[in-house]
């Protein structure tokens, strides 16, 4: 092998130089040198292999390139070697480079791991929100005094999910995933004026459970990571209506309230249209960082309803174009060690007026439609072994549209 000094051939030569006819009258002390000569080759022997061993697991560790923490597995003659092989020395080589777990964990959460073929994830997460409106009817007088009604209403909202979603990819560049969620939610509404006082508050909850919207997707890693350019994958999403729509609800009044108070029948699990997303996503392991960037394009498509009209008088059929989304997000992670890993990140969706059209006129814009919401994220991966993990996160909202807080935890196998 090129770039090893040739240490038997000097042995051997040297051996061959030796005066050894000059002591042929001492046969005992020839047969002594002769076992050391042949213990040193052996030596020299074992000491070339393992050297050959530890150069072609560099060479395979630098070309699958820095950070890709994956099973490395190396053999001198082509054949799969063992964990382990012990030298005359007692010493053992290692044939075999660890995976960190915990940057196999991070990921998967953040692109796609594509050397497992097939993995089988549970989740619960839960959101929580708080929001109150101010609502003023009438008018200003004299630049200083309103004259008319005002309303202050409260919904705390929350929302409990439940995600089974199973991931299988067929080659290192492609991985194919589906998502189910089951939706629980329950909102408490409030609102000022019951039994037509100023001083009181009428409350009302609802609450009920359902499945959510299903979404498949499809990743395609583009650039492979090295040591100048990052993992560079895209990813393609479809989300079916299977969701309770939001559109059709009723809203009837709540009793006492004077008028001030509605509520809706039952609460939505889902958008109630198709939509189609389009992303990319880049992942860079910086020693001892792992550092990860992703956008995306959420388009929602037109849908006709046989009722879109919230009143329970009127039955409205109509269509619903829900305003696009744009997404972006960056973060980092920390791989303390073989089992775990810290992330934290930013992520910021933005999405524009959606329009509704009743039957036979023209799209209106329907305001306040529109919507910015910021999320700084907390996550904390545990390898629980070499094919379960544990993921938890928290989302702490930044801006008037985003969720409070949301705490998840998801447990990938992979077999």
């Amino acid at each position: 092998m090129q770039g090893f000094f040739p240490l038997r051939p000097l042995v051997l030569t040297l051996a061959a130089g030796l005066p050894l006819a000059g002591l042929a009258d001492n046969d005992g002390e020839v047969a002594e040198l002769r076992r050391q000569i042949q213990e040193l080759t052996q030596r020299v022997d074992t000491h070339q292999s393992s050297l050959r061993v530890l150069a072609a697991r560099l060479q395979q560790l630098e070309a699958a390139g820095p950070g890709q923490a994956r099973m490395v597995r190396t053999a001198a003659d082509g054949a799969q070697p063992d964990a382990s092989a012990e030298g005359s020395s007692g010493e053992k080589v290692v044939r075999e480079a660890p995976a960190s777990r915990s940057a196999e964990a991070v990921y998967r959460e953040q692109s796609a791991m594509f050397d497992r073929k097939f993995t089988l994830e549970t989740g619960v997460s839960y959101s929580h929100s708080n929001r109150r409106d101010l609502f003023l009817n009438g008018f200003l007088a004299l630049d200083a005094i309103f004259l008319g009604q005002i309303n202050l209403d409260r919904i705390k909202a929350d929302t409990l999910t439940f995600d089974l979603t199973g991931r299988y990819a067929p080659t290192d560049r492609l991985q194919f995933d589906i998502n189910v969620p089951y939706l629980y939610r329950y909102s408490a509404f409030s609102s000022v004026g019951a039994g037509f006082s100023t001083s009181a508050v009428a409350e009302r909850n609802v609450s009920n459970g359902d499945v959510g919207d299903i979404n498949a997707g499809v990743f395609y890693r583009l650039v492979q990571e090295s040591a100048d350019r990052p993992d560079t994958v895209l990813n393609f999403r479809v989300k079916a209506p299977t969701g309770t729509s939001p559109y059709g609800i009723k809203f009837e009044d709540s009793p006492d309230s004077g008028g001030n108070l509605k509520l809706p029948e039952k609460l939505p699990t889902g958008n109630g249209v198709w939509a189609a997303s389009a992303g990319v996503s880049f992942i860079k392991t910086v020693d001892p960082a792992i550092l990860f960037a992703n956008l995306g394009y959420t388009h929602h498509f037109d849908r006709s309803f046989s009722d879109i009209s919230s009143d329970p008088n009127t039955r409205t059929p109509g269509s619903v174009r829900l305003g696009d989304q744009f997404s972006l997000g960056a973060g980092f992670a920390f791989a303390l060690n073989e089992r775990m890993s810290l992330s934290t990140s930013y992520s910021h969706r933005f999405a524009r007026k959606a329009r509704i059209r009743q039957q036979g006129q023209d799209w209106q814009t329907v305001n306040g439609s529109d919507s910015s919401a910021g999320v700084l994220n907390f996550g904390v991966t545990y390898a629980l072994s070499d094919r379960r993990s544990m993921v938890f996160n928290l989302g702490i909202g930044v801006t008037a549209d985003a969720p409070d807080i949301t705490i998840g935890v998801k447990f990938p196998f992979s077999f």
